[in-house]
């Protein structure tokens, strides 16, 4: 039956199907024949996998990669799951023997758009369908992620990544992939450090028998069963977390520009700021709590691999974005993550003299944002974006007719591609500027900073 499948989409000529329809001998066949291979191919990697390097097994190699890189072939969204889970549990690390068969998955002569077609899977399981979505798509997420690094070890894959990163498209795939990457590192990163400080303020109460044995019985059983829960959600959070981190490590070290984008740059500063201000923070001994390492929580990594990203990013446009996150952007708690790196010696004294240069920078910025907010202190309503209240650098009129910053509607679209007022079906090229408004606005700016200038004198 594999063999068959392979020779309907693989065809005589041996290449990829250049087409998103799949060939209508494929398509009349009902999809249970796929999932039945598959599952058996599961079973056996968990509870057979010496059976994986038999020499005829390898014909599942081209139809997975076919099935995989197409979109279109496959209607069920957990079918895709499925396969991605083949190539994952032949990944190093996941079993305890080596297949030959995870080496035929990365070399195969078809599978040179295989990363950018898993960073479309990544972006399509956000919405599965199914009653337990909200979990299944970190369990696919994590898996891909798992996938994603190995493949960019290849050089030909990781050239594939980059040249998808290159997209000029304002609704790239890979600028939606880190988009999803962001919501979900910011997603699990704060439930995980939620968990750990309601463990260390159990774990603290857990200290103090004599106090502990005077509360009610059922109380008692009451926070140890939410010990339980919260123990099991933060090892499962922060093991996803971890990879998501890992994943924006490896691509900002290589890539940068689609980080940089306006509609990008704000959330990916922010997630930074956040996250150190919560490691090294006043607020940080709440994370203290006994054996980390059972809830994969490893501060030395994070803090190391947020300050690695920093510098990844490391440039003007960069800078001004940290300064303008009011909410988490300190100078202390950037200079709290250089003392403890050189404390632990985690970073070379060259990285940290970078780092903090770059503090230095963010902070000038900053202290000009807020001279700047006191000359904007008056916005007229008609220069405010609707959804930020903030003024308007690039205004655009949505087909509503209502009238947005650009790069707040292009942030929403890359999770949700509707009106935030209509609800309506909306894209990127349906977006109209507005310059008369944007010429007007310029000449608000130039006016308020002369005024101000007078003032000042």
């Amino acid at each position: 039956m594999v063999i068959h499948c392979t020779v309907l989409l693989f065809g005589i000529c041996r290449e990829l199907p250049t087409t998103d329809e799949p060939p209508i001998d494929f398509t009349v066949l009902p999809e249970y024949f796929i999932d039945d291979m598959v599952d058996f191919v599961l079973f056996l990697a968990h509870f057979s996998p010496s059976t994986l390097d038999d020499p005829s097994l390898p014909h599942i190699v081209p139809l997975i990669v076919i099935l995989l890189s197409k979109n279109g072939y496959l209607r069920n969204p957990y079918l895709y799951a499925k396969l991605v889970e083949i190539v994952f549990v032949m990944t190093p690390g996941i079993q305890r023997r080596q297949h030959s068969l995870l080496d035929q998955f990365q070399y195969h002569r078809l599978a040179n758009n295989l990363a950018t077609s898993l960073m479309r899977i990544y972006i399509d399981c956000e919405a599965m369908g199914g009653s337990n979505e909200f979990f299944d798509k970190f369990s696919i997420r994590y898996h891909i992620s798992v996938i994603l690094k190995k493949l960019w070890e290849v050089p030909s894959h990781r050239g594939a990544i980059i040249v998808a990163s290159r997209s000029l498209s304002d609704n790239s795939r890979f600028v939606r992939f880190i988009n999803m990457l962001i919501n979900d590192t910011t997603f699990l990163l704060d439930e995980s450090m939620d968990a750990l400080k309601t463990i260390h303020q159990t774990q603290e109460a857990l200290k103090d028998k004599e106090l502990w044995n005077s509360q009610p019985r059922e109380l008692q059983h009451s926070r140890l069963h939410q010990l339980d829960q919260d123990e099991r959600m933060c090892r499962s959070y922060m093991t996803l977390a971890n990879e998501t981190v890992s994943v924006f490590h490896k691509l900002t070290k290589q890539i940068k520009e689609p980080f940089l984008r306006p509609e990008i740059i704000d959330r990916m500063s922010a997630l930074l700021n956040y996250n150190l201000m919560k490691l090294c923070g006043p607020s940080n001994k709440g994370l203290i709590v006994k054996e980390p390492e059972k809830y994969g929580f490893d501060p030395k990594y994070l803090l190391s691999h947020l300050a690695d990203i920093y510098l990844h990013l490391n440039s003007d446009e960069f800078a001004r974005a940290v300064a303008r996150d009011e909410r988490a952007y300190r100078k202390e708690i950037l200079e709290e993550c250089c003392w403890n790196l050189t404390r632990t010696a985690m970073r070379s004294e060259e990285m940290i003299q970078e780092l903090q240069q770059f503090n230095k920078c963010v902070y000038e910025y900053a202290v000009a944002a807020m001279k700047e907010d006191i000359t904007f202190d008056d916005v007229p309503d008609e220069y405010k974006d609707p959804l930020m209240d903030t003024l308007m650098e690039n205004p655009v009129r949505l087909p509503s007719g209502t009238i947005m910053e650009r790069s707040v509607i292009c942030r929403h679209l890359l999770s949700s591609e509707t009106d935030p007022f209509s609800r309506q079906h909306l894209t990127v090229d349906m977006l109209e500027p507005v310059l008369e408004l944007k010429l007007e606005i310029n000449k608000w700016k130039e006016e308020q900073l002369s005024k101000h200038k007078m003032d000042s004198s």
